[in-house]
């Protein structure tokens, strides 16, 4: 399953809607009408009735991190290097780190880029911020390389064990933070877009260690998402396939759409990111909304699902900087503006 598959304003103190009703688009997503609709619906319902299954995510926390890193960029305030460690499902997870020069403790914040997009996209971000006194590991996809497991024949499986697996992953990643004498263990973040914020969802009900979350560009129902968008991947998905057969593979992984763990009591505040122009998430983003419980926020902007938006940047590193306890992050990008950083040489990568 290829992850870029997910075509898929400031705070104000009343409640922010998108500047286009979702309920007058003429979506192209929505594929399906009469029986297939039907067969789907009480598929997931079936589903939904079982319940989640938290021992999906169960794993060894006693196996070996395996961990390798190799220095990318280094100075006074700030240290990048390339890492990886084993995942507990096979194969490796490759990242960057983004550490601050010094003893801590700091905060420490985990990012899952989305599908168009790759380790770079928050590398800035996370350079800014190791300098407001948080650690990042900015995490690729998980699971690739030697040692990864084959997956599962049956289309619906095979989706179910891949987000399992990212989200076990993370957890491998937050226990790789807390083996850290520079991390405070109290202040961890997760930061995910797209496919990274649906995965990451399910921490939300499982790991109590991660205390504020950003979901951005995320949907409530992945089975929706998979069953119903309108783009060459998903009609690819679903190429072959009766409307039984459709819906027996979204019941497979149903256990893992986000509505299953955003709504789960004491969960860490939630910041939900949703875009203006994000066409195909719109309505998707408003029912992540609904099926979140406090403590939430949600934030609509002027973009569309890839979040190139200096707004939502900006608004995300205030939010972390006051749910992490950082220093302020403002006297930071004003130094940029008024002295930016020179670079005469180009970064060695080996």
């Amino acid at each position: 399953m290829s992850p870029s598959a997910f075509s898929a304003a400031p705070p104000v103190a009343n409640k922010p809607r998108p500047c286009v009703d979702p309920a007058k688009v003429e979506a192209p997503s929505l594929l399906y009408t009469g029986s297939v609709t039907r067969a789907i619906s009480m598929a997931l319902l079936a589903a939904a009735a079982m319940g989640q299954q938290p021992p999906m995510y169960d794993y060894d926390r006693s196996a070996p991190f395996q961990y390798q890193e190799e220095i990318m960029r280094s100075d006074a305030k700030v240290e990048v290097a390339g890492a990886g460690f084993q995942s507990p499902k096979g194969g490796k997870v490759n990242m960057i780190v983004v550490r601050p020069r010094g003893q801590g403790p700091f905060a420490a914040i985990l990012y899952q880029h989305g599908g168009p997009q790759s380790m770079m996209t928050y590398l800035t971000e996370a350079q800014v911020l190791a300098q407001a006194g948080a650690l990042s590991l900015i995490l690729d996809a998980p699971g690739s390389g030697p040692g990864a497991p084959k997956p599962p024949d049956d289309r619906g499986d095979a989706m179910r064990e891949h987000f399992v697996e990212l989200t076990v992953c993370y957890r491998r990643a937050i226990d790789y933070l807390e083996s850290l004498k520079t991390i405070d263990p109290r202040r961890i973040a997760f930061v995910g877009h797209s496919y990274g914020g649906i995965s990451g969802s399910a921490l939300m009900a499982v790991e109590p260690r991660v205390r504020a979350f950003v979901l951005i560009g995320a949907v409530a129902r992945l089975t929706r998402h998979v069953g119903e968008t309108n783009i060459d991947f998903w009609n690819e998905w679903r190429k072959g396939m009766s409307a039984d057969q459709l819906a027996a593979a979204l019941a497979k992984f149903r256990s893992v759409d986000p509505d299953n763990f955003v709504g789960a009591p004491n969960h860490a505040p939630v910041l939900l990111q949703c875009g203006n122009f994000d066409f195909l998430n719109l309505q998707p983003c408003v029912d992540l909304e609904h099926a979140a419980s406090a403590p939430k926020e949600v934030r609509w902007y002027d973009t569309d699902h890839t979040f190139d938006n200096l707004e939502a940047t900006l608004d995300r590193m205030r939010w972390l900087q006051t749910q992490l306890k950082l220093k302020p992050v403002k006297p930071l990008l004003d130094r940029l503006w008024t002295i930016p950083r020179k670079q005469s040489d180009p970064l060695r990568v080996k």
